[in-house]
């Protein structure tokens, strides 16, 4: 079964980066930001 392409709406609460999670991502360093941005969305 074929699952509906995803909005532009869902596609930004799925996979941007919040404000308030900008603070997390930059707490880690700087060669583990990305992976845990990931991890978090």
């Amino acid at each position: 079964m074929e699952r509906p392409p995803l909005g532009k709406d869902e596609l930004i609460e799925h996979w941007t980066v919040l404000t308030d999670e900008v603070d997390l991502v930059n707490a880690k360093q700087e060669g583990t930001r990305l992976a845990f941005a990931l991890l978090l969305k």
